[in-house]
């Protein structure tokens, strides 16, 4: 009898206890609640067919199916969720309380019970306008009330096609205000901190030009949005009744925001230069980001959102790969990037494993995002100020260079149209069309034309012709000259014979065509020289010659272009242009800085001031330096060539301008004393005298 009574009991116990142990039990009011979280609390049913009509749900028929969740965030479920909340006021007082679904995401939430207040509004969510609301809050609000020893139960019906965290929350009355003016200041100093860097670097760009700026401002403005967007207030403030667009801005945003990081990341670590390979991957996924983000109107929320999310993880992981290898190579602004952004992006990685329900919903989780952009805003402005401080420097730097470089190039220009109009040789530049643009002086000296004659006009128009008409073949001769020109980019040489204004008798000129290429134009120079002086050079053996040389630099090109004609026969034309050149240089630091006792520092001072060629004809002209000559020895043989050239001048000391290299007068900005350099790296011997007023040169011709 006993183990039958014993039976009975364990099989009563069978039955009671799982309803003892699972039995929703109701929530307890107070006088002060402060977001107090009830998904613990609360029983949820799943209905995944929407078959469930309301009325089975408020007659209690149901409850039995109701069971407790083991975690708040429900996923992305096409589900309905009914939620039933059991509430009880134990105190002797009415109590006002709010409900808060601490989500503004939500497409629709409905809220049904027996003692609601007349007044309340029972859907809410973002499928309708935001007036359309109980309070003027960013998260779906009801304000409930409940009498002294009362209890009582709410169902809420919930279905959305975003993520569904069950983040419900009680407050009552006073300290949900309370609690709404202190996240006001939160929220507040978060934006103003955005917006404050928005404005910084707008204004930063619009000084310095400076493209990562631009790109940093446009990749703050989507999160910016991104962050109004996801915290609700973009539904509140800014589009509140328009429902397509604040569903859809969301996945557009992210994505936006995705194509901003990129570009961003791509700019200010140049990637195009220290990681090409990395920088075109970049693009291309920018492309499929664009492409993504037009679409994504087009497709379902829930297909947007999680594609959006998913999107994140590898654009992510390419950035932290980029700072990474960026920073593993010594690329400076790469060290601010990479903590900075590491922190931002852990706060994406994160929120996002919550919304896709790999992580749980809770303080932390869903603060992540804020959190992150805090610390990547913060320290990543450290890093553009850092930025800015470098380009400084950089740019105090590359102003020196390009006042030296600008004075070498004035320098340049200068001598090259000292030498360009006192060469003797014919010198024509053409444009693409072998149209003549410009000529120097020689033009006259042997055709009789004058630039103006021949500005416009094509090479064959120029060409002798004769009574009988014979230049027919001579056209169609330089007319296929010309083509091959076209063809190989090759230097053409040939023969031909050209009119003469004066003289009705042709000209006959070797011609050197060749390709000049500018940063934006291409240009044809041609040169022509009389066929007596090349025909004369072919039949020399050996030669010597003594020179003395006034002090006007013209000279220098002539006397060089005299004593080194006759190397063709032994050199390629580059070499015998390299020995033109040394000698050149040679003979004009002869008469400047030997002759007319002109120093480095003079000369580029009288550069920058605009004054250069007063100065030097001042010089010429001063009774202490006009006398002076540079005498120039020239010897020729079949073995080797020599060169002696002496200066009146002080002279200087040759063996510490012998023992520079190139790169130290580059790191040193260092103009004078190139010449001495170009020449040793041309010449077999250079031998300077004590003094240092006189150089030998040597070039040995048969090393064979």
């Amino acid at each position: 009898m006993f183990f039958h009574h014993v039976k009975y009991f364990f099989l009563i116990l069978l039955l009671v206890l799982p309803g003892i142990l699972f039995s929703e039990s109701a929530i307890p009011l107070s006088s002060e609640i402060v977001g107090k979280p009830i998904w613990q609390e609360v029983m949820v049913l799943e209905d995944k067919d929407q078959s469930i009509k309301e009325e089975g749900i408020t007659n209690g028929s149901l409850d039995s199916k109701f069971q407790k969740i083991t975690s708040p965030n429900l996923g992305f479920s096409k589900s309905t969720f009914w939620i039933r909340i059991q509430i009880k006021n134990p105190t002797a007082n009415l109590i006002r309380w709010n409900l808060v679904f601490d989500f503004p995401l939500l497409d629709e939430i409905q809220i049904y019970g027996n003692s609601l207040p007349k007044n309340l509004i029972h859907t809410l969510g973002d499928r309708h306008p935001f007036s359309e609301r109980n309070l003027d809050y960013r998260n779906p609000a009801y304000p409930l009330e409940t009498p002294a020893g009362v209890s009582a139960t709410y169902y809420l019906r919930v279905q959305s096609e975003s993520t569904i965290p069950l983040t419900l929350a009680i407050w009552t009355e006073r300290e949900f205000y309370d609690q709404l003016n202190k996240e006001q200041m939160i929220f507040g100093l978060f934006y103003g901190i955005l917006f404050v860097m928005v404005a910084y670097n707008f204004f930063i760009y619009i000084f310095t030009y400076e493209k990562s700026y631009l790109f940093y401002l446009f990749f703050i403005s989507s999160i910016f949005f991104f962050h109004l967007i996801n915290n609700g207030f973009a539904f509140q403030y800014l589009w509140p009744n328009w429902i397509f667009w604040a569903n859809y801005s969301l996945p557009f945003f992210i994505s936006v925001s995705c194509i901003t990081g990129i570009s961003f990341t791509n700019n200010y670590l140049s990637l195009k230069k220290h990681l090409p390979k990395i920088s075109r991957l970049m693009w291309i996924w920018v492309g499929f980001l664009f492409m993504f983000s037009v679409i994504t109107f087009f497709l379902s929320y829930r297909t947007a959102m999680v594609i959006s999310i998913l999107l994140t993880v590898p654009t992510a992981l390419i950035m932290v790969f980029s700072g990474t290898s960026t920073y593993l190579t010594n690329v400076r602004p790469a060290r601010y990037y990479l903590i900075s952004w590491s922190f931002f992006l852990l706060g994406v990685l994160l929120y996002s494993l919550k919304s896709l329900g790999f992580l749980p919903d809770n303080q932390i989780t869903r603060w992540t995002i804020q959190i992150g952009t805090a610390l990547q805003t913060i320290l990543l402005s450290l890093g553009l100020a850092d930025r800015i401080n470098f380009l400084t420097r950089s740019l105090r730097e590359h102003i020196r260079e390009l006042s030296h470089a600008k004075l070498k190039i004035e320098e340049s220009e200068k001598r090259f149209r000292e030498i360009f109009q006192g060469s003797d040789e014919v010198i024509l530049m053409m444009n693409e069309n072998f149209e003549v643009i410009n000529a120097n002086r020689a033009l006259s000296k042997h055709m009789g034309f004058r630039l103006d004659d021949l500005r416009g006009k094509k090479i064959t128009e120029f060409l002798y012709t004769g009574r009988d008409k014979k230049s027919d073949y001579n056209v169609m001769y330089v007319n296929d000259k010309l083509t091959d020109l076209k063809m190989t980019g090759s230097i053409i040489n040939f023969k031909t014979e050209f009119e003469q204004k004066y003289v009705k008798e042709p000209k006959e000129m070797y011609c050197r065509l060749q390709y000049i290429d500018f940063d934006e134009t291409r240009e044809i120079l041609a040169t022509m020289s009389s066929q007596f002086e090349d025909t004369i050079i072919q039949l020399i053996e050996s030669e010597k010659i003594e020179l003395s040389m006034n002090n006007y630099l013209r000279n220098a090109e002539l006397v060089s272009q005299k004593i080194t004609s006759q190397l063709s026969k032994y050199l390629s034309n580059v070499e015998q242009t390299e020995v033109r050149s040394s000698v050149r240089e040679i003979i004009i630091n002869a008469v400047e800085h030997g002759n007319l006792n002109i120093s480095f520092d003079e000369k580029s001072k009288a550069l920058i001031e605009g004054n250069y060629l007063e100065f030097l004809q001042k010089r010429q002209e001063d009774p202490r330096y006009s006398q002076k000559r540079v005498k120039i020895e020239y010897s020729f043989t079949r073995e080797f060539v020599a060169y002696r050239i002496t200066d009146e001048g002080r002279g200087f000391d040759h063996k510490k301008h012998m023992e520079k290299s190139i790169e130290e007068m580059n790191e040193a900005h260092i103009q004078h004393g190139r010449g001495i350099l170009m020449t040793k790296s041309v010449f077999d011997r250079i031998e300077y005298n004590d003094r240092g007023n006189q150089v030998s040169l040597i070039k040995y011709l048969n090393k064979d």
